[in-house]
């Protein structure tokens, strides 16, 4: 994921709290990678952590309710 997609999740204006459930598992994987890579710069995002911390949450959620997986995927 480029610098410039990631930038966009973290300031989409509905916060991660509606756009993480949303996302398929295969994006959400792919979110959580960039935003721990970019977690481990000496100048991480604003507002990654939040987004990382949440994103785990989510892919949690999902692990151990794969039912509830595709909840909210339209």
């Amino acid at each position: 994921m480029k610098s410039s997609q990631l930038s966009q999740f973290i300031s989409d204006p509905r916060g991660p709290e509606e756009v993480l459930p949303t996302l398929p598992a295969e994006e959400l994987a792919n979110l959580l990678d960039a935003l721990y890579q970019n977690l481990d710069t000496p100048t991480p995002e604003f507002g990654a952590q939040v987004w990382y911390e949440l994103g785990v949450e989510e892919s949690a959620r999902r692990a151990v309710s794969p039912s509830d997986a595709a909840h909210g995927v339209a």
